[in-house]
């Protein structure tokens, strides 16, 4: 072993091996990844930490919009790794449109004359295609598979609020198929709607009724309509998928009328609800804001992280981490950008994987720079 191998304790020894593994998982992942370039047994010792003691965890995205002309735009990253925000740099980017986001790591901006969407983990590669044909206020916009979804959101000018349009990643065209189901015409903008994604379906749950349907690109079919119902009223339904499952994360109250988030895995075939978990009271109240309390939620899914912030009020998120054999953790995490000025901005949130050699990728250019915010 060179001496670029080791490092040294506080009495003078080595420490390496087994050691050095556990002391890397303490290590933020942005950091793990010069740590990686110094030796071969250091790059040994930073793979194996990661595989068997602090795994990489989806991380929480914030996008940070100025609402007015340039649009500048700023990025944060949370981290539930090593429990940090993380600055995202990067050279400027020309924003002349609204950030929107329906789920997931998907980031789009549309207008009459371009839609630009990104789905890479951290949102640094950007697509620009032509618009649908037909001009939407507020529609849902997803990636499924090959496709990006363009489903309702029509405008009070066009004979059709519930259009449906299809972009194939791959041929690089449009495609029109049928309407969304006429059960949603008073819901089909992506305000009322929440959304969750498989690489062969979208799903689409109405919030307030829980009404659901599925789409497939391919066959460009409608399921039947369904109904999330769990045997508890929910005034607010909000779905992800987590893996490969399909999640409900209810806004609820109890007998006593106290407010409650509960969590349900969802059979994908017929919709039965099974309960997860609830949200303890003390991170409910975290969701609350002074002069309403909670009207609605967001939701983030990704592997088994759960992110649910207050649509009205994201000064904190309550993030759960599922883990196997029905355990779970609950925590809380202030919004990094909480006491900007934000009635001069908008936020947008994604949620995304970011693996160690992604990230080692990114951090190679020149471009991009990572600064550890809290």
């Amino acid at each position: 072993m060179t001496r670029e191998d080791q490092v040294m304790g506080e009495n003078g020894g080595e420490i390496h091996g087994d050691i050095l593994e556990v002391i890397f998982s303490h290590v933020p992942l942005i950091d793990l990844v010069p740590a990686s370039h110094v030796s071969k047994s250091w790059r040994y010792a930073v793979t194996s930490s990661l595989s068997h003691f602090n795994k990489p965890k989806p991380w929480l995205i914030l996008h940070k919009q100025a609402t007015r002309y340039p649009y500048t735009t700023s990025r944060y990253a949370y981290d539930p790794r090593s429990h940090m925000w993380i600055k995202i740099s990067q050279p400027s980017i020309k924003y002349n449109l609204a950030l929107k986001s329906s789920n997931s790591n998907f980031l789009y901006m549309l207008s009459s004359t371009k839609l630009s969407f990104s789905f890479d983990p951290l949102n640094i590669s950007w697509s620009h295609v032509d618009p649908p044909l037909i001009w939407r206020t507020d529609p849902i916009v997803a990636k499924v598979g090959d496709s990006i979804v363009v489903v309702g959101g029509g405008s009070d000018y066009e004979d059709d609020p519930l259009p449906v349009e299809i972009y194939n990643t791959v041929t690089h065209a449009w495609d029109t198929c049928d309407t969304m189901p006429g059960n949603l015409k008073d819901s089909a903008a992506s305000t009322w709607l929440s959304i969750a994604t498989t690489n062969e379906k979208l799903f689409i749950t109405e919030k307030q009724s829980g009404l659901t349907y599925w789409f497939d690109p391919n066959t460009k079919c409608w399921s039947r309509p369904n109904k999330l119902d769990p045997n508890q009223h929910i005034s607010d339904h909000n779905i992800g998928t987590s893996n490969d499952d399909l999640i409900l994360v209810g806004l609820c109250k109890n007998d006593e009328n106290v407010e409650q988030v509960k969590i349900w895995k969802v059979d994908k075939e017929n919709f039965q609800c099974e309960e997860i978990v609830e949200m303890p009271l003390v991170y409910v109240d975290k969701l609350k804001s002074e002069s309403i309390g909670i009207s609605s939620i967001n939701v983030h899914v990704t592997g088994n992280f759960v992110y649910i912030y207050n649509q009205s009020e994201t000064e904190e998120v309550v993030v759960c981490e599922l883990i196997a054999n029905n355990d779970y953790r609950w925590w809380s995490i202030q919004n990094v950008v909480a006491h900007d000025e934000m009635i001069m901005n908008r936020l947008v949130f994604t949620c995304s994987r970011v693996g160690f050699d992604e990230l080692q990728r990114i951090m190679r250019s020149e471009n991009q720079r990572f600064e550890v915010e809290s």
